[in-house]
């Protein structure tokens, strides 16, 4: 419906200039030809149609005026006609304006973020994820976009909480490609998939997440996808769906529950380091160069010095790749033949993200250019 209207609004734009010019053209070659002669003022078509087009907007300036019975005439209906057509052309983009506003208002207007992080599907844990996202959206200069069935007046009210982010929503379905398009996921930097408890007809389900998944990827193959999921038992479909990573809800309530008995202050400490507050979290670092060859116990000693940090391990990612990354620019033959053989054999030639975590490693092990450093850090640093 919105669409009818948007492409009825601009052809009546397009229609109603048409009109303007119209006009204009033929009271410019009426009023040359009636006062040509005997007004030094209309010498061509081109000077009349500057006096219309000055006439029909009511700007009147009085540089050119018309002294002729039948010129008058003219100017006139040019009056009349022009206040008819300028105030339809006002009406019809004063309507076009607030038509995109109500659009953009309720979440169905498309959304031209590049590099941004869609976060599809809204569950109690999705406030968490925006807000734990937020600052490095800020400094990496990135925007969120929502996708999910909220009321709009739901969505607004979490994108109003974040004053400095640019964040906005689409309403609608997670797993539509249409709505995904107005996304615009092909341009996506990652895409976090929560269960969805968005939709009031239907409970969240890890096949609604599955089928989400399939649809991003079959748009943009190189987006990374953060799935989470509710049973373990689907995690291996979530898998043969290329999630990137896949976190289980319940994954550590058994560790926590059992710590608060065998280890009371260890549920505390994790919450502190998840949630923050403030005060001191789990962050990743740069290292530098001059610590590449370094021992651990070095690199220890650095980040504490200088940002007051704790360093309790390393990252090493490993980046994946497709088949369209390895056949030829300018895609053979060859590479169409290699192509349609595994497609028809249903098997893929690609490798998965892989990502090593080294936590408190020995006191020698050396740093290598490939790590990124794990610290605690302080709200000082």
């Amino acid at each position: 419906m919105w669409q009818i209207v948007f492409w009825t609004r601009r052809n009546q734009i397009v229609k109603t200039l048409a009109a303007i010019f119209f006009v204009a053209l033929v009271a410019a070659t009426g009023v040359t030809l009636l006062e040509q002669h005997i007004n030094s003022q209309f010498r061509s078509v081109g000077q009349g149609f500057w006096w219309a087009i000055v006439t029909m907007t009511t700007v009147g300036y009085g540089d050119i005026v018309p002294g002729t019975t039948g010129g008058r005439i003219v100017a006139a209906l040019v009056m009349l006609s022009g206040v008819a057509l300028v105030s339809v052309f006002t009406a019809t983009v004063s309507s076009l304006i607030i038509t995109n506003r109500l659009k953009e208002n309720r979440g169905l207007s498309k959304i031209n973020y590049r590099n941004h992080i869609a976060i599809l599907g809204w569950s109690p844990i999705g406030a968490r994820v925006v807000s734990a996202l937020a600052e490095e959206a800020i400094h990496e200069n990135r925007s969120i976009v929502l996708v999910n069935k909220n009321d709009p007046q739901v969505n607004e009210h979490i994108c109003e909480s974040y004053k400095n982010l640019q964040i906005k929503f689409i309403t609608g379905d997670m797993t539509d490609e249409v709505i995904l398009e107005r996304a615009n996921i092909g341009y996506a930097f990652s895409v976090v998939i929560l269960p969805d408890e968005s939709d009031k007809n239907k409970p969240a389900s890890d096949e609604t997440t599955i089928l989400a998944t399939l649809s991003v990827k079959s748009m943009n193959p190189k987006v990374k996808v953060i799935a989470h999921i509710l049973q373990a038992a689907n995690e291996p479909h979530l898998r043969r769906a290329n999630a990137d990573q896949i976190v289980l809800g319940n994954k550590y309530s058994g560790y926590l529950l059992a710590s608060h008995v065998i280890a009371p202050g260890i549920p505390e400490t994790v919450d502190a380091l998840l949630e923050g507050g403030g005060k001191v979290g789990l962050a990743r670092m740069k290292i530098p160069h001059s610590l590449h060859g370094k021992p651990f116990s070095e690199a220890c000693s650095f980040f504490k010095k200088e940002y007051d940090a704790l360093l309790i391990g390393f990252i090493r990612q490993e980046q994946g790749f497709e088949l369209v990354d390895i056949l030829s620019d300018d895609y053979s033959a060859i590479d169409a033949f290699i192509k349609s053989k595994l497609e028809s054999a249903g098997k893929g030639l690609a490798k998965k993200s892989k990502t090593d975590v080294i936590l408190n490693p020995p006191a020698d092990f050396i740093v290598t250019e490939d790590l990124v450093a794990v610290v605690i850090e302080s709200a000082q640093a």
